[in-house]
């Protein structure tokens, strides 16, 4: 091993999954580097297989080779998880079919000697790829990339960065905040590394393209790989928009994707349920056998080239379709345990198992979870949101809200608990007197423990009071002190706010918008509306049994599900009190 006092120019981080024989080969090539500084190379293997985790630690090539394996968790984690261990100065990282120059780190040195904060090579494909229409697209996107590029002046553009070879100096890296591992999270393909360009583009750093940095791409990607991908990728479109939605109309009028058809017929289509997966099922029928076959005449290369746009927006849809002003549903529950049978409390209690059904019925009907930073964008910018989106809050904070952690973790799912400020490790005393059972509350170290998950915390008062019943100098108490005492445990300043019983008026929301929070909701069922006040944002009360049809035409039907509720339950009691009148 090297010197910690002497550490390498460089650390090339590679992460593979599944191709031991390319990735064996592509380390060894890095042998035959023509450069006179110190580098290491680290690849990381992605997903359970010993086979190429060995293979590769029995390599001998002259400098110290790294290999870590983790369970597939995606390019992203991987990539991340190699910079975490790096030694050098600069961090290289190139895709597991890449097979470098020899003078590849040479020429990414001498660009980051000229200025370079990060740098982009050439990417032509290798002589020993397989032959077929979708290598010979690669070459042409790489030949033309090359001669746009290398043109006088010109720049690569926000949306251009690919890891397949990219340098950035690793403080710069740790500094932008590495790859964002949501877009590639289980393996999940596509725009992990595009994202991360732009973040580094709209911090000012300097990119450069170096046309002589080259790495020879060995595209062995079969047809039914390149439609996964295809679906992949526009899964990986949407959530793009939703991160930076200032970029929604560049990634959804690219190139091709802007042909008539496109406009035309792929995009209205992504809107209907069902249609656009079988879609993509038939055209995929229709062209995979001919392009196994090696059939690669006009028809077939045309049908496949369909077939991916076909899967392209069944991606899209899948992951909700273009954003858009969609209204927003929030979903407010209370206990994650079963409350006493019978009593008026027992609807508030929705056990784990049922809660994180219900979680999966949503998603697997379409919904899509918001996180906290994106609802209030959506709330103070307008900015758009996938079709049925979803907002996650909890009130009161109970302590079996913990059984939540391992439920949203795996799903991915962020969301909102409002605290009961100086009830915090204390009980539910404000329900108790009108017979609720006592249930714990979560303390400050418990709540602590939701953050490091990803919830955000928020204020429900200090004491739980009706605070359209106080004077103004209590009502400025229990919310000011509420936020001071959020604070004093740690906890930070709350954003949002969230009546106690629901209940506001025009004075209590002027107080909390004074306490300088951001939103505040309600217990009113309704639809959320980009532009609407955000000190009444209305909740649905998502309650124990209910689940399947239930819950879909609860929030399918908003605000008017619980007006006909209250207008058939006289009508129902009705034929009730005829019979008794005629007794």
């Amino acid at each position: 091993m090297q010197n910690d006092l002497h550490p390498p120019k460089f650390s090339i981080v590679i992460p593979t999954f599944r191709r031991q024989e390319i990735v064996t080969r592509m380390v060894r090539a890095l042998s035959r580097q023509e450069f006179g500084g110190r580098f290491e190379v680290i690849v990381v293997v992605d997903g359970c297989d010993e086979d190429s985790a060995d293979a590769l630690r029995e390599l001998e090539i002259g400098v110290p080779l790294v290999v870590l394996e983790q369970p597939n968790r995606g390019a992203a984690t991987a990539r991340n998880h190699g910079a975490s261990i790096a030694r050098g100065k600069i961090l290289l990282f190139l895709d597991d079919d890449m097979e470098a120059h020899p003078r590849l780190l040479e020429e990414h040195a001498r660009s980051h000697r000229e200025g370079a904060d990060a740098v982009l090579g050439h990417l032509p494909l290798h002589g020993d790829a397989p032959a077929n229409f979708l290598s010979q697209s690669i070459e042409s996107w790489a030949e033309q990339r090359l001669e746009r590029l290398s043109a006088p002046g010109a720049a690569p553009e926000p949306l251009e960065l690919l890891t397949g070879q990219l340098s950035i100096s690793r403080e710069t890296f740790h500094a932008v905040g590495g790859f964002d591992t949501a877009f590639t999270d289980g393996g999940s393909f596509g725009n992990e590394d595009t994202e991360f360009g732009y973040r580094l583009f709209r911090r000012g750093y300097k990119v450069v393209f170096n046309p002589l940095a080259i790495s020879w791409q060995y595209y062995a990607v079969t047809p039914r790989d390149y439609l996964r991908r295809s679906f992949q990728v526009g899964h990986a479109d949407v959530m793009f928009a939703r991160r930076h939605p200032e970029q929604l109309r560049t990634l959804f009028s690219l190139d091709t994707r802007e042909r008539l058809l496109v406009r035309g017929f792929w995009r209205p289509l992504q809107r209907l349920p069902l249609l656009p997966a079988l879609l993509a099922r038939l055209l995929r029928r229709l062209a995979l056998p001919m392009v196994e076959r090696g059939t690669e005449n006009f028809l077939a290369t045309r049908l496949f080239r369909e077939a991916a746009s076909a899967a392209y927006w069944q991606g899209v849809s899948a992951g909700g379709g273009i954003p858009g002003a969609h209204p927003v549903r929030v979903l407010a529950y209370h206990a994650l345990s079963r409350l006493p049978a019978g009593t008026v409390f027992e609807p508030y209690g929705v056990p784990p198992d049922e809660f994180a059904q219900q979680l999966d019925q949503l998603m697997k009907a379409g919904y899509h979870f918001l996180g906290v930073d994106e609802f209030l964008r959506y709330l103070r910018d307008g900015a758009t949101v996938p079709r049925r989106a979803l907002l996650l809050t909890f009130d009161d904070a109970y302590a079996d809200l913990t059984s939540a952690i391992p439920v949203l973790v795996e799903r991915g799912i962020a969301a909102i608990v409002f605290v009961v400020s100086s009830r915090m490790g204390g009980t539910n005393e404000w329900d108790q007197a009108i017979g609720a059972p006592r249930l714990p509350l979560l303390d400050a170290d418990g709540l602590k423990e939701l953050v490091r998950n990803g919830f955000e915390i928020g204020l429900h008062s200090k004491t739980h009071p009706f605070l359209t019943r106080l004077s103004d100098s209590e009502l400025a108490d229990e919310i000011e002190e509420g936020c001071k005492a959020l604070e004093r445990h740690g906890l930070g300043r709350p954003r949002c706010f969230a009546y106690p019983y629901g209940e506001h008026d025009p004075r209590v929301r002027e107080a909390v918008r004074q306490a300088g929070m951001t939103a505040a909701f309600t217990v009113e069922p309704g639809r959320v509306r980009s532009g609407q006040d955000p000190f009444s944002i209305p909740r649905f009360e998502i309650l124990y049994g209910d689940a399947g049809w239930r819950l879909r035409l609860k929030l399918a039907g908003g605000e008017y599900w619980h007006r006909a509720k209250k207008l058939a339950g006289p009508l129902l009691r009705l034929p009730r009190k005829l019979v008794k009148a005629f007794r």
